[in-house]
């Protein structure tokens, strides 16, 4: 698969697992009333979200990024500090 074929996916995979978990969130039950989903469309939608995690997982690796990215502000203590190559000593043999 071309990298663009990947992103494709990626997204999708993206829009699926949020527009799921919408629907979960919309449809769960509030004040005690009882949920208007099924036990079997409960256990797909379970189902579903299993699927698309599984690979999400797989399209990460393949595209060489990790699932534990998160967004960083930019006031936020970086918890590294980059050094330039031309700031560092050469070494006298």
């Amino acid at each position: 698969m071309d990298d663009k074929a990947l992103h494709n996916e990626q997204r999708l995979m993206r829009m699926m697992r949020k527009t799921l978990t919408s629907i979960v969130r919309d449809t769960s039950p509030r004040d005690g009333n009882p949920s208007p989903l099924t036990e079997i469309t409960v256990l797909g939608i379970k189902d579903c979200l299993m699927v698309i995690s599984s690979r999400e997982a797989e399209l990460a690796r393949l595209t060489g990024r990790t699932l534990d990215e998160r967004p960083h502000f930019t006031d936020e203590t970086p918890t590294s500090h980059t050094v330039k190559i031309s700031r560092i000593p050469k070494k006298t043999h």
